[in-house]
């Protein structure tokens, strides 16, 4: 009875935290962080990332429970590399800190080397209303992507009109930006 109840609640929380990633963090208003020597950060929320360590961790129990219980059915062991698998992909994707630079931009990752595109290489600017996103890529096609899970979108923008200045490429948005 007990391990029912618990096992209620984590499916509950799972749906919760599902939840709060597709609604709860759609228009995030979050402020970017001003760090030292003129950088500025654009990172996820803390409860944001602790719901996709809840997910990972969510997916994973089942794979332990098939694993402790080695039943050895093909599909089983089918099911627990397709978790593997997803888990490791949300790991790696997970949308990487922006920092913006006197240079340029940096993104970070967990499990992924940082990407870095410097204010002369930039030649595409692209946002899409619908999803937050603004992609920005350059000479070499390397993109870094600000996702609604980044704080202020907004803002990043302002630093790309301040730091690109009259080179910005003609494809920039021309959205209203807070700010300017």
């Amino acid at each position: 009875m007990t391990w029912r109840i618990l096992h209620w609640i984590a499916d509950l929380l799972f749906w919760g935290a599902l939840a709060w990633i597709v609604f709860g963090m759609k228009g995030n208003r979050r402020p970017a962080r001003d760090l030292s020597d003129d950088r500025i950060e654009f990172a996820p929320h803390w409860l944001t990332i602790w719901v996709w360590l809840f997910i990972i961790a969510f997916m994973a129990v089942p794979g332990m429970e098939h694993v402790l219980q080695r039943q050895g059915n093909p599909w089983e062991i089918v099911f627990l590399t397709c978790l593997g698998f997803g888990a490791l992909s949300i790991i790696i994707d997970f949308p990487g800190t922006i920092v913006v630079t006197r240079d340029g931009l940096e993104q970070f990752y967990w499990l992924r080397k940082r990407k870095r595109i410097f204010w002369k290489e930039i030649v595409e600017i692209e946002t899409c209303v619908q999803n937050d996103a603004v992609k920005i890529t350059s000479l070499n096609r390397t993109k870094i992507v600000h996702y609604y899970l980044l704080a202020d979108r907004s803002r990043l923008l302002l630093e790309l009109k301040r730091h690109c200045g009259e080179e910005l490429p003609p494809d920039f948005p021309r959205e209203p930006i807070d700010g300017i």
